[in-house]
């Protein structure tokens, strides 16, 4: 269990990293002039290739003027993270897509203390969450929903069958069977504006 968590905390600092360079406009270059780290040791922690160690990600915070908890969420004040982390309190009847959800936090942009504080929760729940050890409620599942603009069940995993129109299937037989979630959440608004503007 606990290494399950390290990756995942590992892909997040990744995630983060990567999103406060983009929106600072630093290269990789700059980070490791700016800090005195090797360029393949920034390349490394910038792909996820391993864990940032704590006198290096200070010296990244510093130099990217965040909180060293902004980039690796395992930097905290609490004693053990990782424990904290293993207290499961999740719906067990919710079957949730946690790999949807991180893709839909990194095309948005937010970090995850600015996620949690749109849902009004603590950052340790969300990391829970992304880390696969609990999922969101039905309550915050439909809160995230609303947040990304996605339906509830493109956020769960639904075992039901559902029975189509004719209409229904002749959509669907016209979309390629590859499309991307983000591909699938923009053809459903663009049916969702059609729908809304016909009435």
């Amino acid at each position: 269990m606990k290494d399950k968590l390290k990756q995942s905390i590992i892909a997040i600092t990744s995630a983060n990293l990567k999103r406060i360079l983009y929106s600072q406009k630093v290269t990789q270059r700059d980070l490791a002039a700016l800090t005195g780290i090797s360029i393949p040791s920034i390349n490394r922690y910038y792909l996820g290739n391993g864990a940032i160690p704590q006198s290096n990600l200070i010296k990244i915070a510093k130099a990217l003027h965040v909180a060293p908890n902004e980039l690796d969420p395992s930097y905290q004040p609490t004693k053990d993270f990782l424990s904290q982390l293993a207290e499961k309190s999740s719906d067990p009847d919710l079957k949730f897509r946690t790999e949807y959800l991180k893709q839909l936090i990194q095309n948005s942009n937010l970090s995850v203390q600015e996620l949690a504080d749109k849902l009004s929760l603590k950052p340790i729940t969300v990391y829970k969450w992304l880390a696969g050890v609990n999922t969101p409620s039905k309550e915050n599942t439909a809160k995230l929903a609303d947040l990304f603009n996605v339906s509830v069940d493109s956020l769960t995993d639904t075992s039901k069958e559902l029975e189509l129109t004719p209409q229904q299937k002749k959509i669907l037989t016209a979309l390629p069977s590859n499309l991307t979630d983000q591909q699938t959440d923009l053809i459903i608004s663009l049916i969702k504006s059609v729908l809304t503007n016909t009435n």
